[in-house]
């Protein structure tokens, strides 16, 4: 792994809390930072999942909240909560695709409405002692939009940037706009870190290599499909112990007995190990107990090759 590249950890939602994130850093590490799934409200409060996930007392890595939020008001509560907990960096989402969120002008959402977003930087640019980065799309229905959002990050003077070079429409189907991306670096002058379709750490090298102004890149989902990428002497028993653990956090931390952690470690497997054996990923999708599960996520990673 290149020593000169910053590699962020992009948060998902349903995959990277704090147990997969304890986890990761534990077995194989090479992370900068690792960003959580947004935190929102709902019905005017803090889901309290979202709380315990950002809880100091259960995250062992370095961790940033990332928020998301449209009107003031709801930024405000949210950015008071996790300043208390003691977190002087937040990341505000302007990338998250999915229609019941964007079309509420969240996420990626947000970027069609710079005038709303104006008034939500204004809000938050209050909290002096906090430094805020964004996340963000080129725009939600038009790649260019991003011209009118980028200029007023002037108002919270951003520690940097990450683009995702598409629009919200396409969630992560189709081409990455890479001319529009090139447009943002070289007119921007706060830091970029790009995100998008890194499989492996030879994409992050390639895309440093070609952008060598770059802060670093941020992977996501290619993390949790292969998140031995980050580590120089992974095995596939490495990956074996970071699952076995995650499933033994799971167990404690879950109450609603036994086939709620199989669902939970299921769900694991919509993006990990996509190349794993086939027979053994019909097996796990057909495991109703964690005995059933172990055995055949076991098969799985064992039909990787790895290190």
């Amino acid at each position: 792994m290149n020593s000169l590249l910053n590699i962020y950890s992009a948060p998902l939602q349903g995959y990277t809390d704090h147990i997969w994130r304890n986890n990761h850093a534990k077995y194989f590490g090479g992370i900068t930072r690792y960003y959580t799934p947004f935190i929102r409200l709902e019905k005017g409060t803090i889901r309290n999942h979202d709380i315990k996930d950002i809880n100091p007392d259960v995250n062992t890595s370095t961790v940033v909240p990332q928020i998301i939020a449209c009107q003031p008001q709801e930024a405000t509560i949210l950015i008071d909560a996790i300043k208390n907990l003691g977190y002087t960096s937040i990341d505000i989402n302007l990338g998250c695709p999915h229609p019941p969120v964007a079309l509420k002008h969240k996420g990626s959402g947000m970027l069609k409405y710079p005038d709303e977003f104006a008034k939500f930087l204004q809000a938050i640019a209050q909290y002096r002692d906090i430094e805020f980065s964004v996340k963000m799309r080129l725009g939600w229905d038009d790649n260019k939009q991003w011209q009118e959002i980028v200029p007023l990050l002037d108002i919270i003077n951003p520690t940097h940037i990450t683009i995702h070079p598409r629009i919200g429409t396409q969630k992560y189907k189709g081409d990455l706009d890479l001319s529009q991306f090139e447009a943002i670096l070289a007119s921007c002058h706060y830091p970029i870190l790009y995100n998008g379709n890194i499989e492996s750490i030879a994409d992050a090298i390639t895309i440093k290599e070609k952008y060598p102004n770059l802060a670093g890149v941020m992977i996501g989902r290619g993390l949790v499909a292969h998140p031995y990428i980050t580590s120089t002497d992974a095995t596939n028993q490495t990956v074996q112990n970071f699952h076995d653990s995650l499933m033994e956090a799971y167990c404690n931390s879950y109450t609603g007995g036994e086939g709620q952690i199989v669902t939970k470690m299921k769900s694991l497997w919509e993006l990990f190990l996509p190349e794993a054996d086939h027979k053994a990923r019909k097996a796990i999708k057909k495991s109703h107990t964690l005995q059933q599960y172990a055995t055949a996520a076991h098969d799985a990673i064992n039909s990787v090759t790895i290190g």
